[in-house]
């Protein structure tokens, strides 16, 4: 019979089918957050250290915890102030915490429109794919050092640095700036608007 299945294609089917079932599931496609047995609709309630270490996760790392952050939550110490300031630390100092700059900066700021935006070629005759990949890389940048960094939330607004390397110092008109490593410099207030909206890529 199992000959049988495999000849007819119905063994390949099942698997399919079954496949199919499970990346349909919403437990599978969303984070589910079960409210306790008998709450009442509408109540609130605080939430687990598992589910906050799954939403700290999701949000810092687009991933799921790592064993240090769910040995944490699995012995309730997560939601303890110190313990989830020390465990956001270490993990906005991890690699994976690029993702929040990619995910959130990207859709926050539409930098994912950038590569689709086409400046007037009479005004930016000089524009082109090196320069466009500058401006991106400023602003993830720079929004990575504020995140990691713990600035204020004002230095979105007007700080007065940002990170440019040759290309696009010379587009913004900063001297001095030699190759394509990126760099922090500081801003002069008389010639160049702080913050976001000095940057390229927002402007664009």
């Amino acid at each position: 019979m199992y000959k049988d299945a495999q000849k007819d294609g119905g063994f390949e089917r099942g698997v399919e089918a079954g496949l199919e079932v499970i990346l349909a599931s919403p437990n599978f496609l969303f984070v589910r957050e079960i409210d306790p047995p008998r709450s009442a609709p509408g109540s609130v309630r605080r939430i687990t250290d598992i589910e906050l270490a799954t939403r700290l996760s999701l949000f810092l790392w687009s991933s799921i915890p790592d064993e240090e952050l769910l040995n944490t939550a699995e012995r309730g110490q997560l939601s303890k102030p110190d313990v989830l300031k020390a465990q956001v630390a270490r993990m906005l100092n991890d690699p994976r915490a690029q993702a929040l700059t990619e995910n959130f900066a990207g859709q926050w700021l539409h930098l994912r429109r950038l590569p689709a935006q086409n400046p007037d070629k009479v005004a930016f005759p000089d524009f082109d794919m090196r320069l466009r990949k500058a401006m991106q890389t400023e602003t993830e940048m720079f929004f990575a050092h504020i995140v990691r960094e713990n600035r204020s939330v004002l230095d979105f607004l007007d700080a007065d640095y940002t990170f440019v390397n040759e290309r696009l110092a010379d587009h913004y008109g900063i001297p001095g700036i030699h190759g394509t490593t990126f760099r922090r410099v500081k801003l002069d207030p008389a010639l160049h608007r702080g913050g976001l909206l000095g940057q390229a890529s927002i402007l664009t």
